[in-house]
């Protein structure tokens, strides 16, 4: 079976700075289109998350789980799957740790980060 490898990059604009989605082609603030691709640093932080009831097919071996926006210290951010659904806050800390995610999408394994709280369970 094929894998599908998706990493978290971002392009940071060589001109002016601006961070960006790394699938623009363009500079969205200045229009160059010179780039540096970066990675993100450190935790990340909990900005907004819900819980998904009604997972789609290729995930339906979980009753449920928690998708969340992370934001890592060099501003770049990431939608991704967290590693619990009890006791999230915004705000909270989670590190990220790099797995299979779906064994079967469209005939390929999917291995990407999802993000486990640093917090203990209260």
């Amino acid at each position: 079976m094929n894998e599908n490898i998706i990493e978290i990059r971002w392009k940071k604009c060589n001109n002016c700075g601006f961070l960006q989605h790394n699938s623009h082609l363009r500079c969205l603030q200045c229009k160059s289109d010179n780039f540096s691709l970066i990675n993100p640093s450190g935790l990340g932080t909990l900005v907004s998350y819900t819980i998904l009831n009604a997972p789609p097919m290729e995930f339906r071996e979980k009753k449920s789980y928690a998708l969340g926006i992370i934001e890592f210290s060099n501003n770049i951010k990431t939608l991704g799957q967290i590693t619990r659904t009890d006791n999230l806050k915004i705000g909270m800390k989670l590190k990220p740790i790099y797995q299979e995610i779906c064994p079967n999408l469209d005939g390929k394994k999917v291995i990407t980060y999802i993000f486990e709280p640093i917090e203990k369970l209260a």
